[in-house]
């Protein structure tokens, strides 16, 4: 294996990690949620930006390797075909497994949604009957449409 596909394997490996990181993440995310714990769910959704950045990191690292193996048109899943057949089987091992841990980390992503906005909708319809309207924090006020006159710019977006 030459260094180039050693370092986009390795990659790959990282990439691997991440997402299992991730999807423990959610399900450590779940848990809180159902045990109420705002301390343990802030520090969930802190990692899960963490994560979010070494993703990035992660996929910018991808794209510049596989420029430079000239993979950079064919997607994942592709990969291993268009390597040399010497390299194919690993590739095709890591691919699989990496498209595994992606769907799983989806799903799992998409469940813990699912639970936080749930006990979201809870706490709002408490708030409701308790007469508080959730949407506006107490002590803050719904900016106005318009700025008063003396407040607008001539700025343009």
């Amino acid at each position: 294996m030459t260094s180039e596909y050693s370092e986009y394997f390795s990659m790959l490996d990282t990439l691997a990690h991440q997402l299992e990181e991730l999807e423990q993440l959610q399900h450590k995310k779940i848990q809180a949620v159902r045990d109420h714990d705002l301390d343990v769910l802030n520090d969930c959704m802190k990692q899960e930006q963490a994560a979010s950045l070494a993703l990035r990191g992660l996929e910018q690292k991808r794209e510049s390797l596989s420029r430079k193996l000239g993979l950079e048109k064919a997607p994942l899943s592709k990969v291993p075909e268009i390597l040399p057949p010497e390299e194919r089987v690993l590739a095709q091992q890591k691919v699989e497994q990496l498209l595994r841990l992606w769907e799983r980390s989806r799903s799992a992503q998409q469940a813990a949604r699912t639970v936080v906005e749930g006990d979201l909708r809870r706490v709002n319809k408490q708030l409701e009957k308790q007469g508080i309207d959730p949407q506006v924090e107490e002590g803050y006020h719904t900016a106005p449409g318009v700025p008063p006159k003396g407040l607008r710019t001539d700025f343009r977006a």
